[in-house]
């Protein structure tokens, strides 16, 4: 099946092309043009609204009322990937808070379930602990908190080698929590490793990434700060050219200027938009539970009756419009943070950019960056 999107500002990787074409057969990106569209083939016409690759969450706690850690099953995940789609979002990695084994695995067993059944838009696991530093734990409860065994080193990666054709599996860890060499195993099985919620040093941080950890989780919150002698998780982040960073552009977690910095240290190729949505996102209530926690919506944040912040009501669309505005850089460029640039982090090749024979996730937005149509595969949702 083959259909036009006329009169679009196409936003490819590299440029903003007006009043192009998208021509997509079979769900894949056949074509970008400015040429006439062909007899026969149905055509919407898009009215010089935007066109940019669907964006790609790595950080989903839940959203539409959902959490993942109160449900790990397929019908909170197709509820949690429903709330996000509706803001652009094509595809995510439903996130694990810290919890104990057997949650654990039926996280895992939920995420095989809803692939097999073709629950749109997940493409992974994100497990954010357990493995990390009790003084760096923000939100996630403390019982739950624990040394990683050799149990769970080889359920990992047992897990991500058995499914290494149909997702992804994302941890997040303290390299100070155990030795450098687990985060070599984990890597070369194919687990996704990412630092985050530690204090570790730099030195620590960097041996971390050298043994074969991709990225830092929610770069600023949750980890080491920088000193004059001292520059710590968020030093090593901004310093290493090969590991990504994701960041909650949402001016609670991180302030403006600090999310210039980061994208001046890190540039769009290396430097991810994510949301850390918990339920309230996409849902009107104003609490919910979370590990018999109670957290409230409050001022524009998610709190704990300590005020301690509990992931975001953000979701994917306000961080793109959040980071033009924050960094004042081009659509492009947030582009790449919001799409490519996280489906590369994940190695998912066929999709984060409207290219020629990639898959035709996107999204048509206003020129107030608000989502009107979210694509999947050539498909409206």
């Amino acid at each position: 099946m083959q259909i036009a999107l006329t009169h679009g500002q196409i936003v490819t990787p590299d440029a903003l092309l007006p009043d192009h074409t998208l021509l997509i057969e079979d769900g894949l990106i056949q074509a970008i043009t400015d040429q006439p569209v062909p007899s026969g083939i149905p055509i919407v016409d898009l009215g010089n609204q935007l066109v940019l690759a669907g964006f790609i969450d790595i950080q989903v706690n839940g959203g539409g009322g959902c959490l993942l850690n109160d449900n790990p099953d397929v019908d909170s995940i197709a509820t949690i990937a429903a709330a996000h789609r509706a803001f652009g979002t094509t595809a995510l990695m439903p996130t694990l808070v810290s919890e104990d084994t057997t949650t654990i695995k039926k996280a895992v067993l939920a995420i095989e379930q809803a692939v097999r059944l073709g629950i749109k838009g997940v493409v992974g696991l994100h497990i954010e602990g357990p493995f990390i530093a009790m003084k760096r734990r923000g939100i996630h409860a403390e019982n739950k908190i624990r040394p990683i065994s050799e149990e769970d080193i080889r359920f990992l990666c047992d897990s991500a080698q058995k499914n290494k054709d149909s997702f992804k599996i994302l941890l997040t860890l303290a390299p100070e929590t155990m030795d450098i060499s687990v985060i070599k195993r984990l890597s070369q099985a194919g687990v996704i490793v990412s630092i985050g919620h530690s204090d570790s040093d730099y030195d620590t941080a960097i041996k971390a990434v050298a043994a074969g950890a991709r990225g830092f989780t929610h770069l600023f919150n949750a980890m080491s700060q920088n000193s004059s002698r001292a520059p710590s998780m968020v030093g090593a982040a901004l310093d290493s050219d090969s590991a990504y960073a994701g960041i909650i552009a949402d001016g609670q977690h991180v302030h403006p200027s600090n999310i210039r910095l980061a994208y001046k240290a890190k540039g769009a190729d290396r430097l991810m938009l994510i949301t850390d949505a918990m339920p309230l996102t996409g849902w009107e209530q104003d609490h919910f539970l979370l590990q018999e926690q109670m957290i409230y919506r409050r001022d524009g944040r998610i709190t704990d009756d300590k005020n301690v912040l509990a992931g975001s009501l953000l979701d994917m669309a306000a961080a793109f419009a959040n980071m033009v505005k924050f960094a004042d850089i081009s659509l492009v460029a947030a582009s790449r943070m919001a799409s490519l640039t996280p489906a590369r982090f994940l190695g998912l090749d066929d999709r984060g950019s409207l290219e020629v024979g990639k898959r035709a996730d996107f999204v048509v937005m206003d020129e107030k960056l608000k989502p009107q149509s979210v694509w999947i595969s050539g498909e409206k949702c």
